[in-house]
């Protein structure tokens, strides 16, 4: 089986990231992003590619400006040197 692509391993990894910081479960972000937890989990472990409209959700459930998660993600992928998608 392939490994997922890098920027849904960093996606994922940054999802999780700010999940904890706000000490959210799974569940309780897929409640507040009206996303199922199980799709939350599929996507930190990189098993589930985000639409546009997910990234809004997820945004709104971790209380984050969307642009303020790109900005974390681009960061993020800076940092490990895989700063192109």
């Amino acid at each position: 089986m392939a490994s997922p692509p890098d920027h849904l391993v960093d996606f994922g990894q940054l999802v999780r990231r700010v999940r904890r910081e706000r000490d959210l479960s799974q569940e309780a972000l897929g409640r507040a992003a009206g996303l199922d937890g199980k799709h939350v989990s599929e996507i930190e472990r990189a098993n589930r590619d985000v639409r546009f409209t997910t990234l809004l959700q997820l945004a709104r459930g971790l209380d984050v400006a969307p642009g303020e998660l790109l900005t974390r993600y681009d960061e993020q992928r800076r940092r490990s040197g895989r700063s192109r998608v």
